[in-house]
């Protein structure tokens, strides 16, 4: 008698489970990336505008927020940016959490930190 191969139905149920567990995953924390990566293009924006080393920090601030709300980007506030001067011009960095809802009471929580620099 010949051994009989192939896929079982509960292998089946068990590759579906893992591939819908994936794509809900997925559907989760990719916003959260596109926010940073969003918020990684607008500094980059503004250290790439005229002269951010002649601008104080409220006005780089003030650009910042502007970014944000043109992209509607409400994870990273106007306080997260950070302003270090340094020899080449600017430093601009943003910490931000990001915390979504993923099965009940279990949460997946992010950390991201955007920087752009002047200069070099």
């Amino acid at each position: 008698m010949k051994r009989q191969i192939g896929a079982t139905l509960g292998g089946m149920i068990f590759f579906l489970l893992l591939l819908s567990l994936a794509a809900y995953t997925a559907s989760r924390v990719i916003p959260a990336y596109m926010d940073y990566w969003l918020v990684q293009r607008a500094l980059v924006k503004l250290v790439a505008q005229a002269n951010p080393q002649g601008q104080d920090d409220e006005q780089l601030r003030e650009q910042f927020t502007k970014q944000l709300s043109l992209n509607n980007i409400t994870l990273a506030k106007r306080s997260d940016l950070y302003i270090e001067r340094i020899p080449t011009g600017v430093r601009l960095t943003v910490t931000f959490s990001a915390k979504r809802p993923f099965l009940g009471p279990v949460h997946l929580c992010m950390d991201f930190q955007a920087e752009a620099q002047s200069g070099d």
